[in-house]
């Protein structure tokens, strides 16, 4: 199989129902989707054999911001004014690609501010819920 290899960007990351979307991809600097496995330790029984462990998946959809002072219709405002509330997100990490990555999560505040004289940026993470998938690019996006 031959080498392939693609650069985040240029893509899309969106919160919502179609109707009331919220879009990061204009202010996103780093994007990421971290699975993460809670695998717990086997059981041995008296005959030497052993039960397997449970294994938990879970995923944070994370990345950096820009901070927008501009309007109330920011998205540190809109991640506040969200907190805790469970959203459907869709991540293309690029268009010339053909996978965008769907599920849902629960929106966190972010942090605001920093150094003076600097676009500071701020980190999100927030907690996936249920399972994430891939699919296909349509014409939609």
């Amino acid at each position: 199989m031959p080498i392939k290899s693609n650069k985040l960007g240029p893509g899309s990351l969106t919160f919502g129902e179609t109707g009331d979307i919220a879009e990061f991809g204009t202010q996103v600097t780093a994007m990421t989707l971290e699975p993460s496995t809670e695998a717990e330790d086997n059981i041995p029984v008296l005959s030497g054999d052993e039960l397997e462990g449970d294994e938990t998946v879970s995923y944070n959809l994370t990345g950096s911001l820009l901070q927008d002072y501009s309007s109330m219709e920011s998205l540190l405002v809109w991640c506040k004014t969200h907190q805790g509330e469970v959203f459907p997100f869709e991540f293309v990490p690029s268009t010339e690609g053909n996978i965008k990555v769907v599920g849902q999560v629960k929106i966190r505040a972010t942090s605001i501010g920093g150094d003076v004289k600097t676009r500071n940026t701020s980190d999100f993470e927030f907690k996936g819920i249920g399972d994430w998938d891939y699919e296909p690019i349509t014409a939609e996006v």
